[in-house]
C-alpha cells in the first residue's frame, strides 16, 4: 500500500544545487542544461532555498535587470521539506498543504526545524530565519508521486453543496436486490460537474473466483485461504481490477451511454472478501465534445478507502431503441 512506501525509495538523488551568491542567470543555465525544474540553494551542504522554474517566471515579469540578482534575493524559503522515511501519501499531503510541487527529501538534525510527526514519517520545514535544515537526500516532486498515486496531485476541487437526489433511468440489462445505486445530479437526462454517482455490492467468495477464471488471474492470494494467510494481508482479498470494476458498474448507470476513455487508479488498502464495496464517482470537470473527467473512489463496507483515481468518459445520447424505452417507463406506456 502507499502509505508503506518511503519517500527514499522514488526521491531523485542527484538533486542540483547552487550556492546563495550564486545568480539568476547561472542557475537558470543550470535548470536549462539538466532539464530540472527547480534548484536548491545550499550553504555549507545543507539547503536552505528553493527556485523553481515558476519562480523564475514570476521574478522576470517583476524585476528589471533580473539576471544579476543572487539566489539568496529570490529564493523561496522557509524551505518545506520531508524526511526520507516519510511515506508517499505524507508527501502528497505536505505538497497540498504548502500549495507546492517540489519537496527536498532531508534528514533533520538542527534544532531550529520545526517537526511535525505523521503517520509514515516525520514531516519537517524550516523554521524562520533558520538557515539550515539538516542532509539534503534528494527531492520528489508531484512527477515522481504521479507515477504512483497519479490521481493524488490533482488539486483538491471546491466543495460544493450536494445537488438533489434524483432517480434515473439506468442503461444496464438488469440490477439485483442487494446492489444499490445512487444518483445525485440537477437533471436527469444529462451529466454535468457536480453530479455524484454511488454504486455498491458486495463481493462474495464465487466473485472472485469466476474473475478469476475468466480473466485467467488466479494468484493465490485470491483464492488460498491458507497461502493468503501467510501474506502481509493475513487473508484472501479480491482482485485489484475487480474492486475497479465497481467503479465501471457506477459510471454504466450515469444518463446517457458511458464510454471508458481512461482510468487511473491508485490502489491504498486490500479489500477482503464478503465485504460490500461502494463505487463514489463525481464528475469534476467537463472537457468538451461530451467528455468529463471523474474522480474515483472504492470504499470497503468501513469505509475505508480502497483504491482511488480518475477516469475519463465519454457520454454518447443512447440508442434510440433504448431512448423510446425511457420514454414508455416514463409516461408509463407500453408497446
Amino acid at each position: 500500500m502507499h502509505d508503506t512506501i518511503p519517500v527514499a525509495e522514488i526521491m531523485v538523488e542527484d538533486v542540483v544545487t547552487v550556492p546563495p551568491d550564486a545568480t539568476a542567470t547561472e542557475a537558470a543555465t543550470l535548470l536549462r542544461d539538466e532539464s530540472v525544474s527547480s534548484v536548491v540553494v545550499v550553504q555549507d551542504d545543507e539547503p536552505i532555498g528553493i527556485v523553481t522554474e515558476g519562480d523564475f517566471v514570476t521574478q522576470l515579469c517583476e524585476r528589471v535587470d533580473f539576471g544579476h540578482l543572487e539566489m539568496r534575493e529570490i529564493m523561496s524559503r522557509p524551505l518545506t521539506t520531508i524526511e526520507p522515511t516519510a511515506s508517499i501519501v505524507d508527501a502528497v499531503a505536505l505538497l497540498r498543504s504548502a500549495d507546492i510541487e517540489h519537496l527536498p527529501v532531508v534528514s533533520s538534525t538542527k534544532e531550529n526545524t520545526a517537526v511535525a510527526e505523521t503517520d509514515g514519517g516525520t514531516v519537517t520545514a524550516e523554521t524562520e530565519g533558520s538557515n539550515a535544515t539538516g542532509e539534503l537526500r534528494g527531492i520528489v516532486t508531484t512527477i515522481e508521486l504521479s507515477y504512483y498515486v497519479p490521481q493524488l496531485v490533482h488539486r483538491a476541487t471546491e466543495s460544493r453543496d450536494q445537488p438533489p437526489r434524483r432517480q434515473v433511468r439506468t442503461d444496464t440489462q438488469y440490477e439485483r436486490d442487494d446492489w444499490e445505486f445512487e444518483y445525485r445530479g440537477e437533471d436527469e437526462s444529462t451529466v454535468s460537474v457536480g453530479d455524484v454517482a454511488r454504486f455498491s455490492k458486495p463481493i462474495s467468495e464465487d466473485d472472485v473466483e469466476a474473475f478469476a477464471a475468466v480473466t485467467g488471474d488466479t494468484n493465490r492470494v485470491h483464492l488460498d485461504a491458507a497461502y493468503a494467510a501467510e501474506t502481509r494481508f493475513g487473508e484472501r482479498i479480491v482482485h485489484g481490477v475487480l474492486a475497479n470494476g465497481i467503479i465501471s458498474a457506477a459510471l454504466a448507470r450515469l444518463p446517457g451511454l458511458t464510454i471508458y476513455l481512461s482510468q487511473e487508479s491508485s490502489f491504498r488498502a486490500p479489500l477482503p472478501i464478503g465485504t460490500r464495496a461502494t463505487a463514489v464517482c463525481e464528475i469534476v470537470e467537463d472537457l468538451g465534445r461530451a467528455k468529463y473527467r471523474i474522480e474515483t473512489v472504492v470504499l470497503d463496507g468501513d469505509g475505508t478507502t480502497v483504491l482511488e483515481g480518475d477516469a475519463v468518459v465519454l457520454i454518447d445520447e443512447l440508442p434510440p431503441v433504448a431512448d423510446h424505452e425511457r420514454g414508455a417507463a416514463t409516461t408509463g406506456s407500453s408497446d
